[in-house]
């Protein structure tokens, strides 16, 4: 038996009520677009808001760099579980992994790494000394001659092996592509992926937030964000989200609410009606 009993009808009459309305008769959108508006433009509530906001963005930053325990011991196993088995499934947009190593930093990074390997290849290799080891010379002479035809020969190969390699890159990255998207590598990848995702739960929660600096401009970007349009042509969006749903019951969108939610509410309004703060003074 409920402590507040007429506080509980009232509570679930006036959800009752809400759930039969339409979201265009309890919130108009011209309604809605002004608040937006008049909220990002009252300056004394954003300077007002921004020192809690710092505050509330330390405390959690505080605590989360002081967490020693590893990531797997914060989150539930089934959290965990399913973290992992998502990593797993997740598949590479082909479009995405397209532009990504397309792109002409990926490209010179290929261009790079197989420029090193060819050359240390050679170098190890040491096809100049073993031409310059068959000739009939002894000595002083030989090791001129070495050095001349090293200095030449490596020269001139540098040149053709750039020269090459500017026009492999591209075919090499679409190789690279291929690999990636292949059928029988789905498994490779998906395996290397939950691997990644393992890598991250075993190390601790402190050590997977970037640096102070990185996290203040986080923070002040966020806050930022917060006052502009998260959109483009926002107010033709809500246009066309209330021309598809404005009539739309409450109740298509709201979660209904549960017994102890019910509670809590009445609780709450039955100690502000006790309070008498809410009589109005003639």
């Amino acid at each position: 038996m409920s402590e507040h009993p007429e506080a509980i009808r009232f509570v679930q009459a006036l959800d009752a009520w809400l759930r039969e309305q339409p979201i265009q008769d309890l919130v108009p959108r011209e309604t809605l677009v002004g608040l937006i508006q008049e909220g990002r433009d009252d300056e004394a509530l954003w300077t007002d808001a921004r020192p809690r906001f710092d505050r509330a963005w330390a405390w959690i930053e505080d605590k989360v760099r002081s967490e020693e325990r590893p990531l797997r011991d914060v989150l539930s196993a089934e959290a965990c579980e399913r973290f992992l088995d998502g990593l797993e499934r997740v598949e590479p947009d082909p479009d995405a992994v397209r532009a990504f190593l397309r792109s002409p930093a990926i490209e010179h990074m290929l261009g790079e790494v197989l420029y090193h390997g060819i050359s240390e290849f050679l170098r190890k290799a040491d096809f100049v000394g073993r031409i310059v080891n068959r000739l009939p010379v002894i000595g002083p002479i030989r090791k001129k001659i070495m050095g001349v035809f090293k200095e030449e020969f490596e020269g001139r190969l540098e040149e053709q092996i750039k020269g090459f390699l500017g026009q492999f890159s591209g075919r090499a990255v679409d190789r690279m592509i291929e690999h990636v998207l292949s059928e029988q590598n789905r498994a490779g990848f998906s395996a290397a992926r939950r691997k990644v995702g393992e890598h991250v739960l075993s190390r601790p929660v402190k050590t997977l937030i970037p640096s102070g600096e990185a996290t203040g401009r986080a923070r002040d970007q966020l806050w930022g964000g917060l006052r502009k349009a998260a959109l483009r042509e926002e107010e033709t969006l809500l246009e066309q989200a209330y021309e598809d749903h404005g009539a739309d019951p409450w109740s298509a969108w709201a979660w209904p609410l549960t017994e102890r939610s019910t509670e809590l509410l009445a609780a709450t309004l039955a100690r502000f009606l006790a309070s008498g703060n809410w009589k109005l003074e003639g």
